[in-house]
């Protein structure tokens, strides 16, 4: 009996021993050769060379499991013919807050925390701007930004014998200096300054333009909205520098600079082309003080995703320095998001190889080193900025206009239409 009981004991042992290894060499190889689950992220942008190349393409040697599918068009569109993307990509503010309406933004904090991404990488600043609909949470992270300048056409400046714009100008140095360089030499017209609509300072100097608790319209009794209003007035009474309609809109002043017609330009940066044979340069945009906002592009993880985690490690890809700096789509190193990329001179190192005939020899620095401006910390939803912009519009415009008149028809406006847009809700 004892004997039987041994026999049975050993032969129990050696089955569990053997079962034991072939479990455990099971498990192993499985863990040896396991791959990810084969997933699509829906990429709420269209199917386009230069975003495939700078986005696509890299991720899919990156992660082989994963097929990026473009889905394009209206979100609330996508949504209902169940193509609802899981990452979303934001050309402004606007189109945040239309994701929000739809219920499609998702806040990102957990995430980042859980998946290591390191956040301290962004100015707070930035960070801070696209948060004004969001509030604590974090739905998007930001993939680029403005640069802005005062560009500036050396030739010009040459011809009438004056000194070039410096870095650390306020406004009025900068009017005071059109003054000098608009007129004609040798048979040619030349206009001294460009005063911008599209990145005006008053959207980030002013403060709120509308009472973020009771909506009631602060801009037309804003001291600072009125001295930009007459600021604009000055720069365009310049005798020779008159103001043109067609140029106050982004496609005039750039042609004009490009054919050599315009002395200054200040404005979020973009360059005239090699086409334009123009010989130029830039200093620092005209707000020493105030600095300038970040604006730029972002993306964000879409609150019906089912893969989130995942698509936190391709953002981790994406937004890695490495990928930043040659990625062409967002419009190159100088647009990164990063600073230590600007403090170690990595990312002007690597335009200068990326484009060295555009940036050989030009004031790069002008680009980043003003600080990013402060956001407004509440908004009120009826704020419009345009509204602003149209009124300035009217008082560059019409030579007899007087300002506080136009501040009070504006004030008076605003109360109706505000009252109006709440009646609609």
């Amino acid at each position: 009996m004892k004997q039987r009981t041994s026999i049975f004991f050993m032969i129990m042992v050696c089955s569990v021993i053997i079962f034991a290894g072939c479990t455990s060499k099971t498990k192993t190889n499985s863990a040896d050769n396991s791959e990810p689950e084969p997933i699509t992220l829906k990429v709420h942008f269209a199917d386009e060379e230069n975003f495939n190349n700078a986005f696509i393409k890299p991720a899919e040697e990156k992660f082989p499991h994963i097929t990026f599918e473009h889905v394009e068009g209206d979100l609330q569109e996508l949504i209902a013919g169940k193509k609802a993307p899981d990452i979303l990509w934001f050309w402004d503010q606007g189109w945040l807050e239309y994701a929000s309406e739809l219920e499609m933004t998702y806040d990102m904090r957990d995430l980042i925390e859980q998946s290591g991404f390191d956040i301290s990488r962004f100015n707070p600043n930035h960070l801070a701007e696209w948060q004004e609909l969001s509030g604590d949470e974090l739905w998007v992270l930001p993939m680029s930004t403005d640069r802005f300048a005062l560009m500036y056409n050396k030739d010009i400046f040459d011809q009438f014998g004056v000194e070039y714009p410096k870095d650390g100008m306020n406004w009025d140095e900068v009017i005071a200096l059109a003054e000098k360089v608009t007129g004609e030499r040798n048979g040619n017209e030349y206009q001294g300054l460009y005063m911008p609509k599209s990145g005006a300072p008053i959207a980030w100097t002013a403060g709120n333009l509308v009472d973020p608790e009771t909506d009631e319209p602060l801009w037309p009794n804003n001291e600072t909205v009125r001295k930009y209003f007459e600021m604009y007035k000055e720069a365009y009474s310049i005798p020779g520098n008159p103001f043109i309609p067609e140029h106050w809109e982004e496609g005039g002043w750039p042609e004009l600079f490009a054919q050599g017609k315009l002395a200054m330009a200040p404005h979020w940066f973009m360059h005239p082309g090699e086409e334009a044979n123009v010989n130029w340069d830039i200093a620092t945009y005209p707000e020493p003080e105030n600095g300038v906002p970040a604006g730029g592009w972002a993306m964000g993880v879409s609150s019906t995703s089912e893969y989130k985690e995942e698509i936190m490690k391709v953002f981790d890809f994406w937004y890695s320095d490495e990928q930043l700096m040659n990625n062409t789509f967002i419009g190159g190193p100088l647009s990164v998001p990063y600073a230590h990329l600007f403090d170690d001179g990595s990312a002007v190192e690597r335009a200068l190889e990326l484009d060295p005939d555009l940036w050989e020899n030009r004031n790069m620095e002008a680009l980043f080193s003003l600080p990013v401006a402060e956001p407004l910390e509440k908004k009120s939803e009826y704020q419009d900025d345009d509204k602003v912009y149209d009124a300035l519009y009217q008082y560059i415009e019409d030579d007899q206009m007087d300002l506080n008149t136009l501040m009070r028809e504006k004030y008076e406006e605003e109360l109706v239409r505000i009252e109006e847009e709440k009646a609609q809700k």
